[in-house]
């Protein structure tokens, strides 16, 4: 795993790198937070803090908002001032943490449709690339594999295009996947048509390239997996030559298909009378979230929800009465 490091120029500067190596010990990149600590130092070499207290007074130029910032990055620096903070209190070099909280906004979600995921599979699957060079046509070889990933396991689009061969058990049909969001690992079991595709892709790939690479979805050089920035283009690109494309006010990303998951299990799971509140928590598992809740949420912005929650609701009527007019 690559690591990124600063130069750090302020008393912080070597328990912030005594910080970063403890948690990269344990198998964390920290590489997001590695950055946010840099601009921390630089604050504090700027202002020329001479040591290590962090005081209200000296952290105020720091919490508040910058101007044109959005509330991810502003959460991201107050995350790493207040981790920070507690490691140096733990290590006696510190005896304050600000309590703000930043939260951000949840983005508008869109579940796609049935008709909206035929279309969108139907380019996908028959994509043909303009360049007939041997990466282009490996790479329109990986795109439908890639997407149903998204679509049939629910994964993030960071989680697909970073698998490693090995992370991949093609006798159980098993995803292990590792430091994932919240730097979590965790499972991810195939459906039996997912890991037989799986399997013939792979098979096919070894004989493309002649070699079994490390990387389960090369990028243009094999040497390195394909970006996360190149399918979210080549999503782009899918969805805006698919009919539903025209009527549909917010376009969907690949994390829509993950949405679209989770919300067609609850569907699938709340339709056949199944106990979803003992079933959302595994899934929430199976997603790598922090707690059901998230994982639920995707659920409570569909319309289609509660159609289905109405037709499947046998108590509401009896605990609530109608309501007449007089």
């Amino acid at each position: 795993m690559k690591y990124k490091d600063y130069p750090y120029q302020s008393p912080l500067g070597p328990h912030i790198q005594n910080f970063l190596e403890e948690k990269r010990a344990l198998g964390f990149a920290y590489n997001a937070m590695a950055y946010q600590l840099f601009r921390l130092d630089q604050y504090w070499y700027e202002n020329k803090y001479g040591d290590t207290q962090m005081t209200p007074t000296r952290l105020d130029g720091w919490i508040c908002t910058l101007p044109g910032e959005g509330k991810s990055s502003h959460k991201s620096r107050i995350s790493a001032v207040k981790t920070f903070g507690l490691y140096l209190i733990a290590h006696g070099a510190n005896k304050y943490v600000p309590l703000i909280e930043v939260r951000s906004d949840h983005p508008v979600i869109h579940v796609m449709s049935k008709t909206e995921i035929q279309q969108l599979f139907h380019e996908i699957d028959n994509y043909v690339p303009h360049s007939r060079s041997r990466a282009d046509i490996r790479q329109a070889n990986e795109y439908p594999v890639i997407f149903r990933l998204y679509y049939c396991c629910g994964m993030r689009n960071n989680e697909v295009c970073s698998l490693h061969v090995s992370d991949i058990d093609f006798t159980n049909g098993i995803i292990t996947v590792l430091n994932a969001k919240n730097q979590t690992d965790r499972l991810v079991y195939l459906p039996d048509d997912l890991l037989k595709l799986l399997t013939e892709y792979y098979h096919w790939l070894v004989k493309e390239l002649g070699y079994e690479p490390i990387w389960l979805f090369p990028g243009r050089d094999p040497q390195f997996s394909i970006p996360k920035t190149s399918v979210d283009r080549k999503f782009k690109e899918f969805w805006k030559k698919t009919a539903a494309s025209e009527t549909c006010e917010k376009d969907p990303t690949p994390h829509s298909l993950r949405h679209t998951y989770v919300v067609n299990r609850l569907n699938s799971w709340i339709l056949s009378g199944a106990d979803i509140n003992n079933l959302t928590a595994y899934l929430s598992k199976y997603l790598g979230h922090k707690s059901w809740d998230e994982t639920f949420y995707y659920y409570h912005l569909v319309e289609d929800a509660f159609r289905i929650i109405r037709e499947k609701d046998t108590l509401t009527e009896y605990v609530i009465p109608e309501v007449r007019r007089r």
